[in-house]
């Protein structure tokens, strides 16, 4: 509620202010709205000057010889008259480009300002050359204290009669601020309601009586009477909009306020609104038109560019001094606004915002400039609409937002059986909120353009080009959706035949297949789609193709050993010889395959390091995880031993191995003992197998390890190791040589 109070704020003061410069637009257009009485004078008795002798042409073209001398002299003309002028040419519909469309237009809107100024210059030099004399002073200065009493009784009674009204002010603004929440916006609005009822009854009031005060004093003086009823209608205009103004800022009633503003901003605008309200007002309402009437149009048209000037000045002046007060309200609405995009437009708005304002500002001079016979009307429309379609850009984007903007929540068995389309959903649906949001952008943009007459995109969009854009854009935007939606699709039922949609999953070596065709899908769909769009926007894509196939043939004659690795690759996968998971040993290494893809396989070995080995390095595949696999080991005894007991003892570890219950189903049959393999050194070797599940012998052969150890030692069975014998030769009579012998705290003894 409190960031919805905050935007009716914006919006209120963007309105004040679109308010102030709508009367600073019409400063230029007053002339030929107020003052058509005066022009109208004129231009009849230029008229009857420059009024052509019709019976002299007809007779002109009577005559034979006469009519065929001027047709030759009309020929001669339009033979030596150039067939265009500098940007008066306008491109044809069918073959127009949207660019030069908009060069014409502001090639049109320059000359329309070119025109302006050298008719300024003319009528400012017209009225230099006039002399004062012939100007009639007495009847500017005559009467005026009947325009000062007038003035004084028209503002006297509007404070009299706002003083009058005051109570009931009070005990409204009582009313609104003793209601609970709920009840606080009707009586707010019946509360302005009454207001303004009362100030318009007010206004009605002062505007009769005025006008039978001014009918009494003016008598039979036309002139004056014309007067002082220009000055009522622009009193009643002002007052009123003021009045209006006020009912939206009502800084001395706080519980009146539509919007939570402060007090002295509240004064601020109020104050500034009226300035501009009352010098732009009734300089084009009562002095313009009582300057032409006196002095005539030059100096009327003079007037209006000083009213024109300074309330561009005014207004400009307001805005860069209130920057830093939006700014500082848009920037915490930007910092705690959770979209990103949103919260960079707010950010960007608080700091360009004055310069909108000025770049609106000077827009409504220049139409006040180009437009002077219908610069108020088009400003304020055009004002109007620029709002109504901000409104419904922000209205359809905040839709958009609240319709797809939000993070996809599937639900807990859909994300079992497809873990990855939800985080897929969350990355491809906020591009596809932003490029709606883009478009509506665009079209606001062009819309805009459209509505202030600087371009108008729509005319274009309607010749042949145009259409062409429009349908080049659709079939792009499908192509990319359709793109998408296929992806999803696809890549959606591989993850559920992955995750096992039954009550089985699927083999390793269907999960590795799977794999690889998802990315096999995925560069297809890429190209595919890059074509299409490249064919789309008018690229050849036939030579492009010709083009890669030979790029491709050169880089195979260059790129040998990768065509090898993916051709290896293609059969090893043919053959079911790896799979993700299986313990492997290629090109010497031997590891867990972790990654494979159609060049080569990453293997992860005992110490954690991973290797990537490309198929072309592999001549033979050695993997443990295929069927069965065998604990095959040596255990040696001493020679003292007995083999029998031996092996007795190694058929009891094995059947004390099966009884745990982690090692039960991995034993597929019983022990195989061979017998004795070989006669060492120091031991004798017997040979035991132990069939196990593939990928299992390891864990196998270390618990029956284990348990051998243990029976044997209980059994006083030797597990022998290395021993050495050293012979220190003897002499003739058979006897060995002395020996010293140390010990490690005595001296050295002789051994015999």
């Amino acid at each position: 509620m409190r960031f919805i109070f905050e935007e009716r704020r914006l919006v209120m003061l963007g309105l004040m202010l679109a308010a102030l410069i709508g009367f600073m637009g019409a400063a230029v257009a007053a002339p030929a709205q107020e003052t058509g009485a005066g022009a109208g004078v004129q231009s009849k008795s230029q008229q009857v000057d420059a009024a052509p002798d019709y019976a002299a042409l007809a007779a002109l073209l009577e005559d034979p010889k006469s009519r065929a001398v001027l047709i030759k002299e009309l020929q001669r003309l339009a033979s030596e008259q150039p067939t265009a002028g500098f940007g008066k040419t306008t491109p044809k519909a069918s073959t127009a480009t949207l660019a030069s469309s908009m060069a014409v237009d502001t090639l049109s809107v320059f000359h329309a300002i070119h025109d302006e100024g050298i008719k300024a210059l003319v009528q400012f030099n017209r009225l230099l050359h006039i002399d004062p004399a012939s100007w009639d002073w007495s009847t500017f200065g005559e009467n005026v204290w009947r325009m000062a009493l007038l003035f004084v009784f028209a503002y006297g009674s509007w404070l009299l009669y706002g003083h009058l009204i005051r109570p009931v002010l009070v005990r409204l603004d009582r009313w609104s601020t003793a209601a609970s929440a709920r009840q606080h916006l009707l009586r707010l609005f019946l509360s302005l309601t009454l207001i303004g009822a009362l100030g318009v009854l007010g206004l009605g009031l002062i505007f009769i009586t005025g006008n039978f005060l001014s009918a009494t004093l003016a008598g039979d003086d036309e002139p004056a009477l014309w007067r002082q009823t220009l000055f009522f209608n622009a009193f009643v205009t002002l007052e009123f909009v003021r009045m209006v103004i006020a009912l939206v800022l009502t800084p001395s009633y706080d519980g009146l306020h539509l919007f939570p503003i402060k007090a002295d901003q509240a004064k601020f605008w109020m104050r500034r609104s009226s300035g501009l309200i009352r010098f732009l007002g009734y300089g084009l309402m009562w002095l313009v038109p009582v300057v032409e009437r006196t002095w005539g149009i030059d100096a009327a048209q003079s007037v209006v560019w000083t009213l024109a000037l300074v309330g561009l000045v005014y207004a400009l002046h307001t805005v860069f001094s209130q920057r830093h007060i939006l700014r500082d309200a848009l920037l915490p609405m930007a910092e705690r606004h959770p979209n990103g995009m949103i919260s960079w437009l707010l950010g960007a708005l608080a700091h360009t915002w004055h310069l909108l304002a000025a770049l609106y500002i000077g827009m409504v001079f220049l139409v006040g400039l180009t437009r002077p016979t219908d610069a108020l009307p088009f400003i304020v429309r055009a004002t109007g609409y620029t709002f109504l379609i901000i409104a419904g850009a922000l209205l359809l984007s905040a839709i958009s937002v609240q319709l797809l903007g939000g993070e996809v929540r599937l639900k807990e068995h859909h994300r079992m059986r497809v873990p990855l389309l939800e985080r897929r959903l969350n990355t491809y649906l906020p591009w596809l909120v932003h490029t709606f949001r883009l478009t509506i952008l665009l079209v606001a943009i062009a819309l805009i353009l459209s509505v202030w007459h600087v371009t108008n995109a729509f005319n274009w969009l309607g010749t042949n080009p145009g259409q062409q854009f429009l349908s080049t854009v659709f079939d792009v935007a499908f192509i990319l959706l359709g793109t998408v939606i296929v992806w999803l699709v696809l890549s959606s039922l591989i993850e559920m035949k992955l995750n096992g949609v039954s009550s089985h999953m699927p083999s390793a070596r269907m999960q590795t297949l799977l794999t690889l065709f998802r990315n096999i899908i995925a560069i297809a769909l890429l190209a595919m789609a890059v074509m299409m769009v490249l064919s789309e926007i008018g690229v050849n894509i036939g030579p492009l193709l010709a083009g890669a196939g030979v790029l491709g043939l050169a880089i195979g004659f260059g790129a040998q050993k990768l065509v090898q690795d993916v051709i290896t690759g293609v059969f090893i996968q043919l053959e079911n010889a790896i799979n993700t998971g299986d313990t492997i040993t290629v090109g010497g290494i031997t590891g867990t395959a972790e990654r494979l893809t159609i060049r080569s396989v990453g293997l992860r070995d005992l110490n954690g390091t991973y290797h990537i080995v490309p198929f072309s390095a592999v001549e033979v595949v050695s993997n443990y995880m295929r069927g069965y696999a065998y604990h095959k080991a040596e255990y040696r005894i001493a020679y003292r031993e007995s083999i029998d007991e031996a092996i007795t003892y190694l058929e009891a570890a094995f059947e004390e191995l099966k009884s745990d219950p982690a090692m039960r189903g991995k034993i597929l049959e019983p022990i195989h003992i061979p017998g004795v393999t070989e006669l060492g050194a120091s031991s004798v070797n017997i040979r035991v197998m132990i069939k196990t599940t593939p990928g299992d012998q390891w864990a196998v052969g270390r618990a029956y390890n284990r348990l051998v150890k243990m029976h044997f030692d209980a059994a006083g069975i030797e597990i022998p190791f290395p021993h050495t014998t050293i012979y220190f030769g003897e002499d003739k009579s058979g006897k060995a040589p002395p020996v010293y012998v140390q010990n490690l705290g005595g001296t050295p003894e002789s051994a015999g």
